[in-house]
Formats: C-alpha cells, sequence, structure tokens
C-alpha cells in the first residue's frame, strides 16, 4: 500500500472484538474508580452502589445512538463523523474543533492526574516528567501498530478487571459479620427513605464522568476489524462489563465503608488493607498503575486518530493525514506527541494547575453529545427512535446544567474556529 494513503486499511495490524472491547473498557475505566466509589458512599452510605446503577440506565439511549452510528458510518472521525454526517459539514468542522481543543488539555490533565496519583504511592516521583512518560508510553504502543497495542491492552483490562473484583470479592469471603452503621453524617444507613433517595440523587454528577469515554474509542474504527460490526459490539460488551466492575466495585465499598476519611478518599486501598494488609496495599498500587497506565495509552491512540482525521478533512493540515506503508498514522501520533508534551510542560511551569485544564476541556464532550443525539432524531423516521434520540438529549442536558462559565467561553471559541476553519477547508473536504 502506498506511504501517502488517506486510508488505514491494513487488516493485518486492525484489532478484533476482543481488543476493541479491552479497548474501550481501559479507555472508560480510569484513575477515577479508585476514588469515586468512596465518594458515592459518603453521599447515599449503604445506597452508595444505587447511583452507578441509575446511571448506568441512563446512559442508555446515548449508548444506542453511539451504536447506531458506530453501524451506519464508522470512521477515524468518531463522534465527529457522526455529526457530519446527520447534522452537515459546518457542524462537523465545530464539532471537530471542539474534539480537537478538548483532546489537547484534556489528555495532559489525565496524564497528570496519573502522576500525581502515582507520587502518592512512590514519594519523590516527578510529576511532569512521568506524565511525559506515560505519553510517550502511548505513543510507542502506537508505533507498534493497533493489532499489538490492543493485544497489550486486552491482558492489561484483564488483569485490572479481575484484580478489582478479586479485592472485592476477597473482602466478602474475609467480612466480618456486622459492619455497623457508623457512617458519613450526610449518607443513609441502607434503608430507601426521602433523606436516602436525596443522597443517591446527589451523587450522580459525582459519578457521572466515570460512564464518559465511548466516544472517544470511537475515533479507533478504521484501526479494527470490519468496524461496522464490532464497534457496535465493542460498545454494548464494554459496557456490560464496564456497569458490573463499577456496581459491585461500589456495592463492595458501600457496605465495608466507615466513616472514617480513608473510605472517602481512598476507598480501595482501604477495603485491600481491610483484609490483606501491606499487601494489599501493594496490590492495589498495580492496579492503580496498571489502571492509568492503559488509560492514557488508550486515549492516545484515540486522539491521534482524531488528529488524522482533522487532517483528512481538512481542518488541519493534509499532512496529518498521511499513513507509512503499515497504515499507521505517524504524523499524528507524533503530533499529538509533541502537543501533548508541551501543554504538560506549561501547565507545570506556569502554575497553571490540572484544574484549569479540567475546567476548559472537560465539560465539552457533552456538546457531542447532544450534537450526535439531535442527528440521530434527524435521521430517524419512526417514532420509537425517535424518543430515544428525546430521552438522550434530556440526558444530555441535564449534564450541560454543571457547565462552568470558563468552560463555555472554551467551547464557545472552538466552535468559532470550527466554522471559520470550514470556509477556508478545501470544498471536496468540508463536503465529505
Amino acid at each position: 500500500m502506498s506511504s501517502t494513503t488517506e486510508t488505514m486499511d491494513r487488516d493485518s495490524h486492525r484489532m478484533g472484538l476482543v481488543a476493541a472491547t479491552a479497548m474501550s473498557v481501559t479507555i472508560v475505566v480510569g484513575a477515577g474508580l479508585l476514588t469515586l466509589p468512596g465518594l458515592s458512599y459518603a453521599q447515599a452510605g449503604r445506597l452508595g452502589h444505587l447511583p452507578w446503577l441509575l446511571m448506568s440506565v441512563l446512559m442508555l439511549p446515548l449508548l444506542a445512538v453511539f451504536a447506531f452510528f458506530a453501524r451506519r458510518h464508522p470512521s477515524a472521525g468518531g463522534v465527529v463523523g457522526y455529526i457530519r454526517l446527520s447534522l452537515g459539514p459546518r457542524l462537523g468542522a465545530a464539532s471537530e474543533a471542539i474534539v480537537i481543543g478538548t483532546f489537547s488539555l484534556g489528555l495532559p490533565a489525565i496524564a497528570l492526574i496519573g502522576a500525581t496519583y502515582l507520587q502518592q504511592t512512590l514519594p519523590g516521583l516527578p510529576v511532569a516528567a512521568t506524565a511525559i512518560g506515560m505519553v510517550t508510553i502511548g505513543l510507542l504502543f502506537g508505533m507498534f501498530g493497533l493489532r499489538v497495542s490492543g493485544a497489550v491492552q486486552t491482558a492489561i483490562a484483564t488483569l485490572i478487571v479481575l484484580g478489582l473484583l478479586g479485592l472485592c470479592a476477597g473482602y466478602w469471603l474475609h467480612a466480618p459479620s456486622d459492619t455497623g452503621s457508623d457512617v458519613f453524617p450526610l449518607a443513609g444507613s441502607g434503608v430507601l427513605s426521602a433523606n436516602a433517595l436525596l443522597g443517591v440523587l446527589s451523587a450522580l454528577p459525582l459519578v457521572l464522568f466515570a460512564y464518559t469515554g465511548w466516544e472517544i474509542t470511537a475515533f479507533l474504527a478504521e484501526d479494527m476489524q470490519d468496524p461496522a460490526r464490532n464497534l457496535p459490539r465493542s460498545i454494548w460488551a464494554s459496557f456490560v462489563i464496564v456497569t458490573l466492575l463499577y456496581v459491585f466495585v461500589a456495592w463492595t465499598v458501600a457496605s465495608a465503608a466507615t466513616a472514617d476519611e480513608g473510605w472517602r478518599l481512598a476507598p480501595i486501598a482501604r477495603l485491600a488493607d481491610s483484609w490483606l494488609g501491606v499487601a494489599g496495599l501493594r496490590l492495589t498500587g498495580i492496579i492503580a498503575t496498571l489502571l492509568i497506565l492503559a488509560n492514557v495509552t488508550g486515549a492516545f491512540l484515540s486522539t491521534s486518530r482524531a488528529l488524522f482525521s482533522a487532517g483528512r478533512d481538512g481542518l488541519l493540515p493534509r499532512a496529518l493525514a498521511h499513513v507509512d506503508r503499515r497504515g499507521l498514522p505517524v504524523r499524528a501520533m507524533l503530533t499529538g506527541w509533541v502537543l501533548y508534551v508541551a501543554v504538560i510542560l506549561v501547565t507545570q511551569t506556569s502554575g497553571l494547575g490540572v484544574e484549569t485544564l479540567l475546567q476548559l476541556a472537560g465539560q465539552n464532550f457533552f456538546v457531542l453529545y447532544l450534537l450526535a443525539a439531535v442527528g440521530y432524531i434527524h435521521l430517524q423516521k419512526r417514532t420509537g427512535p425517535r424518543l430515544l434520540g428525546l430521552a438522550a438529549i434530556l440526558l444530555v442536558l441535564a449534564m450541560m446544567s454543571l457547565f462552568s462559565l470558563p468552560g463555555v467561553l472554551y467551547c464557545s471559541a472552538l466552535v468559532l474556529l470550527g466554522l471559520w476553519g470550514a470556509r477556508t477547508a478545501p470544498r471536496d473536504a468540508v463536503s465529505g
């Protein structure tokens, strides 16, 4: 195959269904799982697993929208391609600018958060160098191709899931007969009263971000074998795995925890320590390292495909759409690496803070969700699917109520850049 082709069509380097599912799991399940069950417990007490279960149900319409588009239009454009297909090239360009602007800040933020977490386990570990090292590992994995890196991600995802399930199952085998009623003041005791229901609902925003990431997986469509078949299947398969893992872990934490502050801030570590002692803390550290590394690597691979697609669409320089003889977008991966390293260095040297990166970029994907759901309704003629799309829109609008003003301004600026880019892009790219 020519080294200048703009399609990643080397089947020998593509992932199968199992690897694609594992990639989705590692992208969706981030380091937040190590702390969020404690925060949901602090709000909902012994019912701390119900926010996770409820959020799983609420996400179903949105995942159905993604699965529909994955069957109809699987491409490296991911959710941008979905919006372009259903709402036209101009909104497609605007959504592409949102994606690029979000990834540019979001992935460095993920790497820095992961590095900070690891520093707590290994004091003295330099945060910036560790974050850059994670991004570099993602680049190296990408250079081997998704078939190889997908196999590695599959192994890591298996270890993570089995490790977390093992920690929880081990607790139940060694659990005391009575955990007592010593819970956080805001939390409920396990009876679904009005106050307990309020606690469950108040915990929903805390677990919301644990259910994002499938839109990032969509950018890997051209790296999958038979993507029209395997991408939607990997979405649903990973959703089942993630939901079962989340609910079981949250239920175990909510059942085991006390009012001690450690359960709120580091629930998995406390759970492991409760029956394994020091060995449990070490095991938690290993799981955390694998979780963070796999999450950053999966996100890096997906974002490089988004840059490749933006080059192919004409919003970014066409050179980014170049692929080598193996069908890999090396230029896009190298560009992404340089961009993310630069943001990490600027963030660490300027005192900008990871919080600022998340405030600007963390909510932008909800705008993409909204556009995708509107596009889904636009393509549907039957009442049932249109009602499904409406349910997805209502969910996204509820999510968007959490928006911050700086985030809204940043997203608006990205939209304007995208619309301007659509005017200056080659006509065949915009209409494609």
